[in-house]
């Protein structure tokens, strides 16, 4: 009976010594909770902006990198035949892809849900791809 009283003893000391750092451990984890959900609360509001800077720096960097190596009238719509269906200036064909891609972000913007259109937008990152990939042939 001796070990357990002294057990006992033995740990209340521990627990009496323990409390406050315990208290403090608490209030800390407490205090980090409440940051984690405000930042969790920002990250939540901001999420639009957060998927849309990437899809518009990839826009931009692509039709900053088309308006480079595009020749000066470009062909849409290949046929089978090897010739284009329709030809367009340049510019437009950078254009267009960027400004279907900006419409899809603002779709988003205004949308109450966030992932459809911004899918929709990464794929418009294809078109600037395809129109180069017609347009630019290995000679």
């Amino acid at each position: 009976m001796r070990f357990y009283d002294e057990f006992l003893s033995l740990w209340n000391r521990v627990c009496t010594a323990s409390k406050p750092i315990l208290e403090k451990i608490g209030r800390f984890l407490k205090e980090l909770w409440a940051a984690c959900k405000v930042a969790g609360k920002l990250l939540y509001r901001m999420r639009k902006v957060f998927l849309a800077i990437p899809v518009a720096w990839a826009a931009v960097y692509l039709a900053f990198y088309n308006l480079e190596k595009l020749p000066k009238v470009v062909g849409l719509d290949l046929q089978i035949t090897g010739d284009f269906d329709i030809q367009v200036v340049r510019e437009l064909a950078v254009l267009g892809p960027v400004a279907l891609t900006a419409l899809c972000l603002l779709l988003m913007f205004v949308s109450r849900r966030t992932l459809t259109p911004w899918l929709v937008s990464i794929f418009t990152l294809a078109l600037p791809l395809l129109i180069l990939l017609t347009n630019v042939f290995p000679v």
